[in-house]
């Protein structure tokens, strides 16, 4: 159940290895793995026998606790309040990926890390006192607020953990009581951000108070659809750590945890927060097969943009609050619309499609509704009808009117137009006759193109 290596690197540098399985272990129980291991540790150094308080119960009468408890009415009330706030279609998130998402989901991911520093720590904590809230609840707001933004959802639903914890005797037990709750945070009418707050402490208040039913319990009784592609019930998660953490000294002996980097992701996205003194540290665990790096560098950056437009005016309307820097604004608003380009005199429309057909003579030219035409076949249609049109006096300095409905041969009639030497005259088959004949007689074409069909309504 638990495994422990242990490294030297040095007389006085070593590293401690712990793997635990999930199973018995939560991150509420390393904080009292590492509080007893210290203790036991400075008991042993001092040359006495290590000194452990008591625990009331064991985690096998928590779990005889929790076999009674799926059984009684109390549960019965709890699965009726989650059928409720979770029941109908849920709603899927559709966050914009990079990648085509797989048809049966996997797992690789990466950690992206980013600090939110003292000075807007302590600006998020003042706006959750000033509402009534927590922290956790004012990033949890973001977050859902950054996704709806992201995937153009009105709903979405977000996945947390759930110390489980609701006994002081459980406190002191190593094992796995962590639970997971999914908060269903609707965004409809485009609240602002203090409403979209109350929205979201109301629904955690709730969940809070029906946190007994397990996750797997729950997902059973539910039957949601299920998509091979994506998890069940939710595709995102949030977590703020707040597990009490011993003081990382024993003694003369120094301690430190080792950062580790995960190269699995459980979820499409997971935001993972954690105090370090006044910051807090900011991981972003994404699946490697939907997103770049460079995309979830991106969502970071606008998730702290938004944080900081929500302390600045929380009465800001969701959708209003700015999620671009000044650099993405300027790049999206003039640096994307700044297309002009000399244009090349390299040759004449026709021309320059009679080399590409040279190049790539089986790549497809044009499309229009199921059918279409490569560029040498588009080609050697043109090329027959410009020959034709030259039989009929077309060349330089001659009108040729077309009137076809849009469809392949409009494009091959206006090259083979072109290939002939001769200028077009556009006349739209819809027009009223009397518009056309006006059209014909004010051109002067000496030829038409059109297609059999229409020949009747022309005059």
């Amino acid at each position: 159940l638990i495994r422990g290596t242990l490294l030297r690197l040095a007389a006085d540098d070593h590293v401690l290895l712990v793997t635990l399985h999930h199973l018995v272990c939560d991150g509420w129980s390393l904080g009292v793995l590492l509080k007893e291991l210290a203790s036991i540790y400075a008991g042993m150094a001092a040359g006495r026998t290590p000194d452990l308080s008591e625990i009331a119960v064991q985690y096998a009468d928590y779990a005889v606790w929790q076999r009674e408890l799926l059984q009684g009415e109390l549960m019965e009330r709890q699965l009726a309040y989650w059928r409720e706030r979770l029941g109908g279609d849920l709603p899927v998130l559709s966050l914009p990926t990079d990648r085509v998402r797989p048809s049966v989901q996997t797992f690789g991911g990466w950690t992206h890390h980013t600090v939110l520093g003292k000075e807007l720590v302590g600006s998020l904590e003042m706006l959750a006192r000033d509402e009534n809230a927590t922290l956790f609840m004012v990033l949890m707001s973001a977050y859902a607020a950054l996704l709806s933004r992201y995937a153009g959802q009105s709903e979405v639903v977000i996945g947390t953990p759930i110390a489980g914890r609701t006994r002081s005797e459980l406190e002191p037990l190593i094992g796995c009581f962590v639970n997971t709750l999914a908060l269903r945070v609707g965004l409809a009418g485009d609240p602002t951000f203090r409403e979209l707050l109350g929205r979201v402490r109301e629904t955690a208040l709730g969940a809070y108070a029906h946190q007994e039913v397990p996750f797997e319990r729950l997902v059973e009784e539910l039957q949601p659809k299920r998509d091979l592609s994506r998890t069940p019930v939710f595709q995102a998660m949030f977590i703020l750590q707040n597990s009490p953490m011993p003081e990382l000294a024993v003694g003369d002996l120094s301690l430190e945890v080792l950062p580790e980097a995960s190269e699995r992701a459980k979820f499409e996205l997971t935001l993972d927060v954690e105090r370090r003194g006044e910051e807090l540290e900011v991981r972003w665990n994404y699946n490697t097969d939907l997103f770049e790096a460079s995309t979830i560098r991106r969502m970071a950056r606008h998730f702290k943009l938004l944080l900081r437009g929500a302390v600045a005016d929380p009465r800001r309307r969701v959708s209003g609050v700015p999620l671009l820097s000044s650099t993405e604004h300027d790049r999206i608003l003039r640096g994307f619309n700044s297309t002009s380009r000399p244009y090349g005199l390299d040759g004449c429309l026709h021309e320059l499609i009679e080399a590409q057909a040279e190049r790539t003579p089986d790549a497809v030219a044009v499309v229009f509704e199921g059918q279409s035409l490569p560029y040498a076949e588009l080609d050697r249609r043109a090329s027959q009808l410009a020959y034709y049109l030259r039989g009929m006096g077309v060349g330089p300095d001659v009108l040729v009117g077309i009137c076809v409905e849009r469809s392949l041969e409009m494009v091959v009639g206006l090259l083979g137009i072109l290939k002939a030497g001769g200028a077009y005259v556009p006349m739209d088959p819809t027009y009223p006759r009397d518009r056309l004949a006006y059209m014909l007689v004010d051109s002067g074409v000496p030829v038409l193109l059109t297609q059999g069909k229409l020949v009747d309504q022309l005059p």
